[in-house]
């Protein structure tokens, strides 16, 4: 999968889109660690580092999103430190709303595995701070 993904951005660097900046962002494991998922993405960095070594003016941004997984989910304060009044999700499943939580502004997920309108935002502000940090 990781090889899928360089051979994509390859195609991307040739005429006639001529790619050469990219924002590559990771939400593997949502806050979990596991060994098929290191390896994974470090094959993804090998790849990627490749590249920048073959493709004048290549740039890539990495945004990984489990600094923000693991700031809410298992650190202490952990999701009150972002606001959020819960760490899990104001609705059942995706089907329906019956249920659905009073107050979607302060849960980490909207639905399950999904984040919430205010979790986009700080996941937003991160992409933000990364890119200029990359810059």
């Amino acid at each position: 999968a990781a090889q899928t993904i360089i051979d994509q951005i390859t195609l991307l660097t040739q005429p006639p889109t001529n790619a050469r900046h990219f924002l590559v962002l990771d939400d593997y494991g949502r806050g979990s660690e596991s060994t098929a998922g290191d390896a994974f993405k470090q094959k993804y960095f090998t790849g990627l580092f490749t590249l920048s070594k073959k493709i004048s003016g290549f740039k890539v941004a990495f945004v990984d999103f489990k600094t923000i997984w693991s700031g809410v989910l298992t650190s202490t304060p952990g999701f009150k430190a972002f606001g959020y009044t819960s760490s899990g999700a104001c609705t059942v499943n995706s089907s329906s709303t019956v249920g659905e939580c009073s107050d979607p502004a302060h849960t980490f997920y909207w639905i399950p595995g999904h984040p919430s309108k205010e979790t986009h935002r700080i996941m937003a502000d991160y992409v933000e701070e990364v890119l200029t940090r990359c810059h």
